[in-house]
């Protein structure tokens, strides 16, 4: 166990600097191109149990600079009052589209189209999940491009501007945008204003945000490695999402998908690449206390971990060496077994008194290593185009150092927690409870 630990603090440091290196030179802002031809897009919204956000994602809708899109809001069988609010809220009245019949998921009870919104179409489906919510979203959407997108997200004014600018690569077959937490976020005179605020367990998750796209996603996009293409805001063409077979229903249908197209590439011997997209943002409302907070990370570990059991024997042979080495290697034996080797360790260290001045000299590396990243990814974090003011920053800085002694120990905890219950089987919404309280709308 404790050859194994060292082992792995080695690769651990080892990909930190690269985490800290590669976003400096990958990091490459475009300027957006107003003139390109918009290609037709279709945003899909699966909505269980969101009476209370889906009025902010609607209103986000609303003052997007793009004409040639629609967006279909998909309610899987909701048990409170989300039907009724979205007719309410969009006028709605049947509508005659037809789905392709190419996908499979829970029947349809109806399709209906706002009569307050000419480009808002609503699937009342019986519930399937998430992953068949997509499937039916992809089976009725018209357009060339599919945008995933939470129901509790909503899109910033430019948003698609950039998904388009992206797919006028040939090589572009998916990307990942950015998500930031609302809260704290306001507009002001048309403009989104970032602020630093709130309960730490907030903080913390602002810091994971910024963190995890400007310095993870950069990284593992310069590779054409990126693992997963958050669910909260992801686009691809129909058709690779349709030869894909659509979304597996499981506990991680974003981890999956991305998995699927990287296997359908090597496959097919594809010259295409999916990418991070750091100049296409959407918001989305985090968890507030320790109690939805531990629910949402259970659930992404059991995610991870149900694809490792999947997707685990064919790494060498149908992904690439990059995808492999980050999936297997940065997310399961520095994501989850290191969990329980560096518990291990600090029981060691703390109670049987031995390992003591290793656990120093590790701890200190692991604090200036985290200590320059934040530094990188804060660097990064303005010149995308936050406009957080300097207090912040410097408050997030001083923040995340004392974040990677609290809360980043919690995650440890989560992660052995969430691989124990992978095993439970549960692979329905994982809800989680949302005020919809703060929006950009």
């Amino acid at each position: 166990m404790q050859y194994f630990f060292y082992l792995s603090t080695f690769i651990f440091i080892g990909f930190q600097i690269i985490y800290t290196i590669i976003p400096l030179f990958a990091s490459k802002v475009k300027p957006l191109n107003i003139d390109l031809s918009e290609k037709t897009i279709s945003v899909l919204v699966p909505a269980y149990n969101e009476e209370l956000t889906i009025k902010n994602c609607i209103d986000a809708m609303e003052g997007l600079n793009y004409s040639n899109y629609e967006v279909i809001i998909i309610n899987d069988g909701s048990k409170d009052q989300t039907m009724s609010k979205l007719t309410e809220l969009l006028d709605l009245t049947l509508s005659e589209r037809e789905a392709d019949g190419k996908l499979s998921y829970a029947a349809i009870k109806g399709m209906y189209h706002s009569e307050k919104y000419d480009n808002i179409f609503v699937i009342d489906k019986f519930n399937g999940g998430k992953a068949d919510s997509l499937n039916a979203g992809i089976d009725c959407a018209k357009s060339d491009i599919v945008i995933t997108l939470d129901a509790d997200s909503m899109l910033e004014i430019n948003s698609l501007k950039y998904v388009n600018q992206y797919f006028h690569d040939d090589e572009v077959i998916a990307l990942g945008g950015t998500v930031k937490i609302v809260q704290g976020a306001e507009k002001k005179d048309g403009v989104i204003l970032d602020k630093f605020t709130g309960k730490g367990i907030i903080k913390s998750q602002v810091i994971s945000y910024i963190h995890g796209f400007y310095c993870r996603k950069l990284t593992q996009s310069a590779f054409n490695s990126i693992v997963v293409i958050s669910g909260a805001f992801g686009a691809f063409y129909k058709s690779i999402l349709v030869d894909v077979n659509g979304f597996r229903s499981t506990v991680g249908e974003d981890i999956d998908i991305t998995l699927k197209i990287h296997e359908y590439i090597k496959e097919n011997n594809l010259n295409k690449k999916l990418v991070y997209a750091p100049e296409a943002v959407c918001y989305t409302e985090c968890p507030e206390n320790i109690t939805n907070f531990y629910k949402q990370r259970i659930r992404w570990q059991k995610a991870y971990v149900d694809c490792i059991l999947i997707y685990w024997s064919k790494l060498s042979r149908k992904f690439s060496f990059g995808v492999s080495i980050f999936f297997a290697i940065d997310g399961f034996v520095l994501g989850t077994l290191t969990a329980f080797t560096t518990i291990f360790y600090l029981i060691q260290a703390i109670f049987l008194g031995t390992n003591l001045t290793q656990l120093i000299i590790l701890m200190s590396s692991v604090l200036l290593i985290n200590a320059l990243q934040i530094g990188v990814s804060l660097i990064l974090c303005k010149k995308y185009g936050s406009n957080y003011s300097l207090k912040d920053y410097i408050h997030m800085f001083v923040f995340s150092q004392f974040e990677l002694l609290t809360y980043r120990n919690l995650l440890l905890y989560m992660n052995i927690v969430g691989t124990f219950k992978y095993f439970d089987n549960d692979e329905g919404w994982g809800f989680v409870e949302r005020k919809g309280v703060s929006s950009i709308s």
